[in-house]
């Protein structure tokens, strides 16, 4: 009797070709391997869909297409990747694995045998350790709570496996369970905590919504993760430019190999 359990990796990704490229070398040395690869697409202009297609494993593809103004027509910056990532479960749904493992297309995956880790947790949420940039500084995508305080709180760091409140979708493990459970999605985008007239993310609000369907959400902080980041993203010290002030690139926080 064959007691592996089936993982999917589901991935939104939007002209972003060269961060895919490395995100896909990277996942193709994971061992094992997921049963398959489900990749949402939004009408890239550059060489994403080629990327796509020369990955040479099990895979599906999901096209859609949003207006170029989408962000500001929707009135949030959160709907549309929500949707994409909404389409997603609603795939993951459909094929019922044990686990689906959101992967954004720039995390780079930085130990192989990341599959047989997270999922080997045996929870229903389970994040893994990335930075990313916010508005008040630079830290874990996630969130957590203080004991004796109110309100949630950014790390710049953290250890073993623990309990967060918060966790990025960005790199997201989510069993069975959870996905078949229809009180928690991404969508409609809700308020935050505070009500303080600010929307929560598409993925820090499906967390919201996992802990009051009477869930818990994870972290396992001895996981590897890299994320780049496009030179959007980042304040101006921590862009890359040449000598004539161009911007030519992005900060690559990854290191080591698989």
């Amino acid at each position: 009797m064959n007691n592996t359990p089936k993982v999917i990796i589901l991935i939104p990704t939007y002209n972003h070709a060269i961060f895919l490229e490395h995100c896909l070398q990277r996942l193709k040395q994971l061992e094992p391997q997921p049963d398959k690869y489900i990749f949402l697409e939004n009408n890239s202009t550059d060489d994403t869909l080629e990327v796509i297609q020369e990955f040479d494993r099990p895979k599906e593809l999901i096209r859609m297409w949003f207006r170029d103004d989408a962000v500001k027509h929707l009135g949030n910056p959160y709907e549309v990747i929500g949707i994409a990532r909404q389409y997603l479960l609603k795939r993951a749904r459909q094929l019922d694995p044990d686990f689906a493992i959101f992967i954004d297309d720039d995390i780079v995956m930085m130990y192989k045998h990341f599959i047989d880790q997270i999922t080997g947790r045996k929870r229903d949420i389970v994040g893994a350790p990335y930075f990313r940039p916010f508005s008040n500084g630079f830290f874990l995508a996630s969130k957590w709570k203080r004991k004796g305080k109110r309100g949630l709180w950014f790390k710049e760091s953290c250890q073993g496996f623990q309990e967060t409140y918060l966790t990025s979708a960005g790199c997201l493990c989510l069993s069975r369970k959870i996905i078949q459970d229809k009180r928690v999605n991404f969508l409609p985008i809700i308020w935050g905590e505070k009500k303080d007239g600010k929307r929560a993310s598409e993925d820090f609000g499906y967390c919201i919504r996992a802990h009051k369907a009477g869930y818990k959400v994870y972290i396992d902080c001895t996981l590897k993760v890299g994320h780049y980041a496009t030179a959007d993203d980042y304040k101006p010290w921590m862009i890359k430019r040449d000598e004539k002030g161009k911007v030519v690139g992005y900060i690559d926080f990854s290191f080591g190999k698989l």
